[in-house]
């Protein structure tokens, strides 16, 4: 164990230190992201991930051959497994290579993996309650399968700030926990390393403190660098006589990766496309779609990752037969597959969730008062004001809900804080809202929550043809939604330096626009 923790902290801060000295050097020799296509991001990022993980194989195969030299062959196979894929994925950053390429390449080092590193699947395990489904001349076929998909799967949720690190440092937490109890030294050593590598990735990037964005990606050169050692690391554990775990606990050890790759792709096949075009119906874009912010997604996927794992290893503990685990997998990737299968219904369901969970949105910065009994902008913006510790600005909106016959209703106010983007500190806007509604409490009967914006994609409240979307349309044109005043407001730590107010016809009917001058950032 104590050589276990030398290895983590070592591989960590060599990890550290060569993706840091990279992120400098990356700009110079094109080893940089540019926005654009199906990516998300905004700015120019290095993509220098994979040196960290590179480092951290390095640091761990010196312990290995230094703690087990009689199996210095495996190690140097290991070795070489992990750079090849490195560089293969570096290729693939910097020039784009083609997919076929990519599986040449990973189905050769799967081969080397077996024969030079003596790591292949040869059983599955009791899944069927009929003992151990021995593999025999399938092994290896089936191991190169096995490494190809692993090796994909881990790539294709590499999506957002964090995720991939998280995801792959879930697995190899609960891999190097089981490991060091089992005294298995060789595979904790490997464990603890590769943790030691994602750690410090993930300190560069991560969201946290003054870091509002990743410093740097991970980049197919970390990922499926990564992917590959961690099947390496779940196929040592699960084959053989001293196996630790039975080969369907790695199933829920790697839970996430595989389950929402394997539905992303049977839906592409299911609608005619090829399963390695692109799209934005992974876990994380749906969570994104509804509102979550970067690191309310990391948390959320993280957290089901690590209790899937941890159902497995549970699952082991407990003795529980080893059909009953490969069966209740089926059930939740079935599950999985039946939730995701129609994006349009899920993405308002989860919308739902984000409201009652009280987040706050990713778009912007958006406070919504119910009951409003404050008469001016003005006297809102004296309640929100002193609120915003930071240079900004923000638009404030007074609407009456205008009954049938015409009578005046309830007034409601809408206030957007204008932040630079959507990288924002989340911790800005968490508190932005604490101390709104703090200033607000005094008046008796206005609410306060988080406000999101009206998405037309995947929202059943703004699509035609459905009944109850038709009664609440309907219910709707009844009532006259009026705009009262609208201001626009320049802050600097709390004191307004100017604001501009603008009256509205009271005779007029629905929301109208401000003029773009009013809405642009300051």
């Amino acid at each position: 164990m104590m050589q276990g923790l030398i290895v983590l902290l070592l591989a960590a801060l060599a990890s550290a230190i060569v993706i840091r000295v990279m992120i400098d050097l990356a700009p110079r020799v094109g080893l940089i992201d540019h926005p654009g296509e199906h990516k998300q991001h905004e700015h120019v990022t290095p993509f220098v991930g994979g040196f960290g993980v590179l480092v951290a194989l390095f640091v761990a195969v010196s312990a290995l051959s230094t703690q087990y030299p009689g199996q210095r062959v495996a190690w140097a196979s290991l070795l070489v497994c992990g750079g090849v894929m490195f560089l293969v994925g570096l290729a693939d950053d910097r020039w784009k290579l083609g997919f076929r390429i990519r599986l040449v390449v990973q189905a050769l080092l799967a081969l080397l993996m077996v024969y030079g590193g003596g790591v292949a699947l040869t059983d599955l395990g009791n899944m069927l309650f009929t003992g151990n489904v021995s593999l025999g001349m399938l092994a290896v076929p089936f191991t190169v399968f096995a490494t190809i998909g692993g090796i994909n799967a881990l790539n294709m949720v590499d999506g957002i700030d964090g995720l991939v690190g998280t995801i792959a440092g879930g697995t190899l937490l609960l891999v190097a926990l089981m490991t060091g109890l089992a005294g298995s030294g060789s595979t904790h050593l490997l464990a603890m390393a590769l943790l030691g590598g994602a750690g410090g990735f993930l300190w560069f990037n991560m969201r946290h403190g003054r870091q509002h964005r990743a410093r740097t990606f991970m980049g197919d050169n970390g990922s499926m660098t990564l992917g590959l050692l961690i099947v390496w690391l779940l196929a040592s554990i699960t084959q053989g006589e001293s196996a630790l775990v039975s080969p369907i606990a790695a199933l829920w050890l790697f839970a996430i990766p595989l389950i929402d790759t394997l539905s992303v792709m049977g839906r592409r096949m299911w609608m005619g496309q090829s399963p390695f075009t692109p799209d934005r119906n992974h876990l994380h874009h749906l969570l994104q779609r509804a509102g979550f912010r970067v690191e309310d997604v990391v948390t959320t996927i993280g957290m089901l990752h690590f209790m899937l794992g941890g159902i497995g290893v549970m699952g082991l503990l407990w003795g529980i037969p080893e059909g009953v685990m490969f069966i209740a997998f089926l059930v939740v990737f079935a599950s999985y597959l039946a939730i995701t299968a129609r994006p349009w219904r899920l993405v308002p369901t989860l919308r739902g969730i984000h409201r009652y969970l009280r987040l706050t949105p990713a778009a912007n910065c958006g406070v919504f008062f119910g009951n409003c009994t404050l008469e001016h902008v003005e006297q809102i913006n004296a309640l929100v004001a002193p609120q915003l510790r930071e240079n900004t600005a923000f638009r404030t909106r007074l609407y009456q809900q205008n009954e049938p016959d015409g009578k005046p209703g309830l007034r409601y106010a809408v206030v957007e804080i204008m932040l630079k983007d959507e990288t924002a500190p989340l911790t800005h806007q968490v508190e932005y809202l604490r101390l709104i509604r703090k200033a607000l409490h005094p008046h008796s009967g206005v609410y306060v929550r988080g406000y999101v914006h009206r998405d037309p994609f995947n929202d059943r409240r703004i699509n035609p043809g459905e009944p109850a979307v038709e009664m609440r349309t309907r219910d709707r044109r009844q009532r006259k939604r009026v705009l009262l005043e609208e201001s626009f407001t320049y802050v600097d730590r709390g004191r307004i330096l100017d604001q501009d107010v603008h009256h509205q016809d009271a005779a007029s009917e629905g929301p109208q626009r401000a003029p773009d001058t009013l809405i642009a950032e300051p």
